[in-house]
């Protein structure tokens, strides 16, 4: 048989039905294409605007009393306690919204945060220390055009913990800086002792008086003494949790004169950990001893080490006090316990960790 080509008619036919084939094919693929950057677009300015309400948050929080100041409606300003250094010397922390720009000027350095900011503004609220962050993003990547590049918007409250911290919390202490540089030489822990004590006079004072005149109270007068002062116990161990994990935290150079080259040796940063988790390991009152801390190090203990063993009785001394704090507001439980039955009111008192408190 003469085999027979391919003919013109037929490659044209051909074509025509790959034309009409592909064209739809090209216009899905290009739309799938467009949608994955979308997609990929929106996830970034998420991303973009968590980092950017992150560095806010940490910045703004340990603003110091009194220094928030709107210089003008693209300009923030704030104080922060300078890092690692003289605590009483504040250093300016400003942020700058030049659209798309957002840049953070701090310690005479100046770096962008963002490219990608539509909107940035920064208001005060009624309440002391609180500040409402609006913040639109936009970011238009591989290629997409930029009147459809997708937006992200959210809006944050963030806390001035010095300017809100005498109407949220009487207790309330500055533990850190802008580089959480855990202050030991005295200042924070007397702090800390100075709060236990506080607390124990406050209810030594106060519920001791209402309790002797249980008598003359209702049921609900009587139960919210009890929620006061079960409340009181749970301020002292969230202290106490709060004092644990600070000490963990504790940069080791904290404990040691680093030297001219801010080194440490790795015998000094051994015997710091074991310190810190030797005293954060104390968790009832009875367990608090200061010789199993003083003799970590081998002959001659931490007296022979080179560390400031000055910081680390301050450290013991504070938890010490938040023990005998806990101590006192058990005791004073105790004795509402017994008024309030004497008067007709169960006080259930079992969930309470007696051996915590050394009773």
């Amino acid at each position: 048989m003469k085999k027979r080509g391919t003919t013109l008619i037929e490659i044209m036919v051909g074509v025509v039905i790959l034309s009409i084939i592909s064209v739809p094919i090209y216009y899905l693929l290009k739309d799938a294409s467009a949608k994955r950057a979308i997609v990929t677009s929106r996830d970034y300015i998420k991303q973009e605007a968590n980092k950017v309400f992150k560095l806010l948050e940490n910045d703004l929080s340990q603003a110091r009393k009194g220094t928030f100041k709107q210089a003008s409606d693209e300009v923030i300003e704030i104080k922060v306690r300078k890092p690692g250094g003289d605590e009483t010397k504040d250093v300016p922390l400003s942020y700058f919204y030049s659209a798309p720009e957002l840049y953070r000027r701090f310690d005479g350095k100046k770096w962008v945060v963002s490219r990608n900011v539509v909107d940035f503004v920064v208001s005060e609220t009624p309440e002391a220390g609180r500040l409402v962050v609006s913040l639109k993003l936009k970011a238009a990547l591989d290629g997409i055009p930029e009147d459809q590049a997708p937006e992200y918007a959210q809006e944050k409250l963030i806390v001035m913990r010095e300017d809100s911290s005498e109407e949220l919390d009487a207790f309330w202490r500055d533990v850190g800086d802008v580089n959480k540089f855990f202050a030991t030489q005295g200042s924070v822990m007397a702090g800390v002792k100075e709060d236990a004590k506080a607390l124990t006079q406050k209810f030594t004072s106060e519920w001791s008086a209402a309790g002797a005149d249980v008598a003359n109270m209702t049921v609900g007068e009587i139960k919210k003494v009890k929620d006061e002062l079960f409340n009181g116990l749970k301020d002292v161990e969230k202290q106490l949790g709060n004092i644990d994990k600070d000490i963990l935290d504790l940069d080791p150079k904290a404990l040691y004169d680093p030297g001219c080259d801010g080194k440490l040796s790795d015998s000094q940063k051994k015997k710091a950990r074991q310190v810190k988790e030797a005293l954060a390991a104390m968790d009832t009152k009875d367990k608090m001893d200061w010789n199993k801390i003083k003799n970590i190090g081998g002959t001659g203990g931490l007296f022979s080490s080179g560390m400031d063993t000055k910081a680390i009785k301050e450290m013991y001394n504070a938890k010490f006090e938040i023990f005998n704090a806990g101590q006192e507001v058990v005791k004073q439980i105790d004795d509402f316990k017994k008024f309030a039955e004497e008067n007709g009111t169960s006080v259930d008192t079992s969930s309470i960790d007696r051996n915590k408190w050394g009773l």
